[in-house]
């Protein structure tokens, strides 16, 4: 369950934003309408995210999010307003989202999957895929988590098939569906395991064990057809390394 904590110097609003949160199964562990006041809570709550009002007297939640973005286990930073001229700052401190108001349950859900991904990504990265549960006490990815519709769809690695870069989307591909995900390559290439997934390309990363055919094209290109019948095109630069996590270099000395 995620930890949220609110801070908002409107009342009303950080009723209706706790009570849509807690419809999601949201554990709100604290409330402020000081900015100053909510710096000192995040600090000392370590909620997994913070929902931040931009204008708000004193400090700003701008001001906010570049404190918390020092703290060590930052939470991630949500911000909510009803001005939508503040978008590009809020970027610029590495927000997940921007939400102005009045906030729908629709628009929030979608907001909590991208929360869910942030945060998934930053606990795999802090730990190599392949550590042990005895070693750290944490669990070995199993699943990624993606965004479906208004939901976090989370989708056992072994199905996962390739994650494909396609008009500016990255899309995880399984035997059954197509899930598009607000990662991005570089970051499901740390973050899924390097032991069963390949980088082939800048556009795609495969699952080793679902490639059934490499293919040769031509002047030193080549492609790979996956278990799905799809066909990806492999880099130059990165086939020697697809070349021996398929054994094709054993093979070559061997005949």
């Amino acid at each position: 369950m995620l930890s949220a904590l609110v801070v908002d110097d409107e009342p009303l609003a950080r009723t209706r934003l706790r009570r849509l949160l807690e419809s999601l199964d949201v554990h709100i562990v604290g409330e402020s309408e000081d900015a100053a006041e909510g710096l000192r809570l995040a600090g000392e709550l370590q909620p997994d995210v913070v929902f931040l009002d931009i204008k708000m007297p004193e400090l700003t939640g701008l001001q906010v999010a570049t404190a918390l973005a020092r703290v060590e286990l930052a939470p991630v930073v949500v911000f909510v307003t009803g001005y939508s001229d503040f978008a590009v700052d809020a970027f610029e401190q590495n927000a997940i989202d921007y939400l102005l108001k009045p906030i729908t349950l629709e628009r929030l859900t979608v907001t909590l999957a991208r929360v869910t991904e942030r945060i998934a990504f930053k606990v795999a990265i802090m730990r190599p895929a392949t550590e042990s549960v005895s070693a750290s006490g944490l669990v070995p990815m199993r699943s990624l988590p993606v965004k479906a519709d208004y939901a976090v769809r989370f989708i056992p690695l072994e199905q996962i098939i390739c994650a494909i870069s396609c008009k500016r989307q990255i899309h995880i591909i399984t035997k059954d569906s197509d899930a598009m995900t607000f990662y991005s390559l570089s970051q499901l290439e740390r973050l899924l395991p390097t032991e069963v997934f390949l980088r082939i390309h800048d556009s795609a990363i495969v699952n080793v064990d679902a490639i059934v055919e490499l293919l040769f094209l031509g002047d030193h290109a080549y492609e790979v057809r996956m278990s799905n019948g799809q066909l990806l095109r492999i880099g130059r630069s990165r086939y020697p390394e697809l070349r021996r996590r398929m054994g094709l270099a054993t093979l070559a000395r061997s005949q």
